[in-house]
């Protein structure tokens, strides 16, 4: 059964870069981490069958099969020295068996060529970055979640990861995604070796990490309604109903794998991952008031993806019209920091914080408009107001740094804005600022008031910019 969402579209202006390096890193390697396999099973192996471990360890399986494993004797007299040689290889049950009776009979070549081989063995890369419920370390916690037993497995778990991953990049950023995908796939291991404490296969498989973006993307989208793509069995189609009862949909997707599906998938890690990733993405929307964004239908009738920050704009009039202005205006710096490009939030943030010009916000409102000086979409004469409106605002301007105030002085030089470039090269003086770009801006300004035939205050901007012994 595949349940995909087939309605949202990536937002190309804001790449999911996060979801592609996770993709990529998982393909790179499954290629070429996990393409050196077999030149390390080969060298484990011939060195196992050059020692004389197989002459010594034969019988001591056969005992161990009767003690531990009595419903293996079967398969022994079924499959003979194959089944025997497998499990002596690859065995860490077996392994952590014998390795403390060598000890205890003084067997020190025995244990020596056995710890050799378990050396090289385990640098098989399912046993080096592998989970082993039995026998977990660090790595094996992290590791397990970027590999994969088989290209049909790496496929079907990135797919999942694009198709969904696209979506949740777009609202939570690829920051939190990331974490959240780790935070899924810890939780995944930890399930799994709570369920399966004693056991020594190892688990690997971006899957459990993958089922928390899909408890992210529920949580994100909650009860708005989606439209998803499903096949069960046979039978495809789609239909549309709220993200939220994806969330059920998939929990008994895994539960009815756990009870009738293939016995070697891990699916209680694939519910750990579930519910971790739904409830990491639920507290950051509850608390942070996340942005979501869905495609609907467009003013011509046809299928559009309005921007974030089209729902943000709308979400932070509402509060406003609402009464909630500081509720408003916190909203708005939480959507300045996804879309940090957007004037129209840039302008409301600094609205909204106006009325309290000392505010951090304040500053930091102003601070993210004058940044955009360089940007040819925002109009020049709009910052210019604005820079003169926060210097009436606040005694403290603490967002002309020498930075934007470098930003600021070119935009008013290609406006050719005198008196604001002029401003500015007063204030980047007292401010000590030193920097290439202060003569020729200085020039431009200097060969404005020549023209003008005002020597006098030509001179003086010449003195302000020019290094000392320059000459006229």
């Amino acid at each position: 059964m595949l349940i995909i969402p087939v309605q949202n579209k990536p937002d190309w202006r804001r790449p999911p870069l996060m979801c592609f390096a996770l993709i990529a890193i998982n393909v790179l390697m499954f290629v070429f981490y996990q393409g050196g396999d077999e030149e390390r099973w080969q060298k484990a192996e011939n060195y196992y069958f050059s020692s004389d471990l197989p002459v010594l360890e034969e019988q001591r399986f056969l005992i161990y099969v009767n003690e531990e494993h009595p419903e293996w004797r079967v398969q022994v007299d079924a499959m003979g020295e194959d089944f025997v040689y497998r499990e002596m290889l690859w065995n860490i049950e077996f392994h952590h068996w014998l390795l403390p009776q060598l000890a205890s009979e003084g067997e020190v070549e025995w244990l020596a060529q056995r710890k050799r081989f378990a050396d090289l063995r385990d640098r098989v890369s399912t046993l080096a970055l592998g989970l082993v419920p039995a026998d977990p370390h660090p790595a094996g916690l992290v590791g397990h979640m970027f590999l994969h037993g088989s290209w049909d497995h790496l496929i079907g778990n990135m797919l999942f990861l694009l198709l969904f991953g696209l979506s949740v990049e777009l609202v939570l950023g690829g920051v939190w995604l990331a974490a959240f995908y780790l935070l899924g796939g810890l939780a995944a291991a930890a399930l799994h070796m709570l369920v399966d404490p004693g056991s020594a296969a190892p688990m690997v498989g971006a899957s459990g990490a993958v089922s928390a973006v899909v408890g992210m993307f529920v949580a994100v989208y909650g009860v708005r309604r989606l439209r998803l793509f499903y096949t069960l069995g046979f039978m495809f189609g789609e239909f549309s109903f709220p993200a939220l009862l994806v969330l059920p949909l998939w929990l008994g997707k895994e539960l009815f794998g756990y009870l009738y599906g293939d016995a070697g998938i891990a699916y209680w890690a694939h519910l750990g991952g579930l519910v971790a990733g739904f409830v990491a993405a639920l507290v950051y929307v509850t608390r942070r008031g996340g942005i979501h964004t869905l495609p609907v239908e467009s003013r011509d009738g046809e299928a559009g993806l309005p921007s974030g920050e089209s729902h943000a704009l709308q979400r932070i009039d509402h509060l406003r019209e609402e009464g909630r202005p500081e509720e408003a205006a916190r909203a708005a710096m939480a959507a300045l920091r996804q879309f940090p490009h957007s004037v129209a939030l840039i302008e409301l943030a600094i609205d909204l914080n106006a009325v309290n010009p000392d505010s951090e916000a304040y500053h930091r409102a102003n601070l993210s408009l004058f940044g955009l000086a360089e940007e040819a979409g925002v109009d020049g004469r709009s910052i210019a107001t604005a820079y003169y409106r926060y210097l009436e605002a606040t005694s403290r301007p603490r967002a002309l740094t020498d930075r934007a105030c470098l930003l600021l002085a070119r935009r008013a030089a290609r406006e050719k804005n005198w008196d604001w470039l002029e401003d500015l090269l007063h204030r980047l003086n007292r401010q000590q600022v030193e920097h290439p770009l202060l003569p020729r801006l200085g020039m431009a300004l200097v060969e404005h008031y020549r023209r003008l035939g005002e020597e006098v205050r030509a001179r003086e901007i010449l003195r302000l910019t020019q290094p000392a012994g320059a000459a006229d």
